[in-house]
């Protein structure tokens, strides 16, 4: 699980319970009718901009924000470098042999084991890569226009709680309550987007880049086999990649090895 998402999540709503309970009850900021009119209105409205098949996986990727997704550089590179030193020593072939649960480090190896020079291995990968990119930063976007739409809904509900209210001025005690439930719905965008839908787009904006990085520093190791460069050289370029506590990770851990 990611603490720092439900940490998050479960502070801003006992933020927002607090201040409720200080003043009022909890039941009169429950209305299923302007729950309805955010989150359904939202999706419609997303589904008329983007394709369903993106709507539907940028709902998928917002819950996976709840869970851990850490990219660990240190052991790519580290895998990086025992594939290079087996292709060095036993030649391109040797990569055949190697197994890896990460399939575009498969597809990498695959390429250099059957003898692609190193521009088309480029050329195959960066193709790869920018389609990645591509389909995670289209489901950014979705989650991104559900958060401009997810107010904007809010304020529909709002208008239309509004309307019906008026054409119920008859009876003065029921305006107070009609008024309170027409904001509900301005409430419900509110949080929405500023609390989930907001954050969770920028959270996974982070997971691509950082996804990014590690396909880069997959083709890169990719490149420094097919042209027989020695591990080391290799390592150089990988470390470029990397943040400066993984390459201090990466350090430690090659000195530890050197001492053992």
């Amino acid at each position: 699980m990611d603490l720092g998402t439900i940490i998050g999540i479960v502070v801003g709503l006992a933020l927002v319970l607090v201040s409720i309970l200080l003043k009022g009850s909890i039941l009169a900021f429950i209305d299923v009718a302007s729950f309805l009119i955010v989150i359904g209105g939202t999706f419609a409205a997303t589904m008329v901009a983007f394709p369903l098949g993106t709507v539907m996986r940028a709902v998928k990727s917002c819950m996976s924000i709840f869970f851990q997704h850490r990219i660990d550089y240190v052991a790519t590179v580290r895998e990086l470098l025992k594939a290079a030193d087996a292709a060095r020593k036993e030649g391109p072939l040797a990569l055949e042999k190697i197994k890896t649960t990460n399939e575009f480090m498969k597809t990498a190896f695959g390429l250099v084991a059957d003898g692609y020079r190193p521009e088309d291995i480029r050329d195959v990968l960066s193709i790869e890569i920018e389609a990645t990119t591509s389909r995670m930063e289209e489901i950014v976007k979705a989650l991104e226009k559900m958060a401009e739409l997810a107010p904007a809904w809010g304020m529909i509900g709002t208008l239309i709680g509004l309307v019906i209210m008026l054409l119920n001025l008859s009876d003065p005690d029921s305006i107070g309550p009609a008024m309170a439930v027409a904001l509900l719905t301005t409430l419900y965008g509110a949080l929405a987007a500023n609390l989930l839908l907001s954050p969770g787009a920028s959270k996974l904006a982070d997971r691509a880049e950082r996804e990014g990085h590690n396909l880069h520093l997959i083709l890169e190791g990719a490149l420094g086999m097919a042209r027989n460069e020695n591990p080391r050289a290799i390592q150089q370029r990988l470390v470029g990649f990397m943040p400066p506590e993984e390459r201090a990770m990466l350090q430690n851990k090659a000195m530890a090895k050197k001492k053992g």
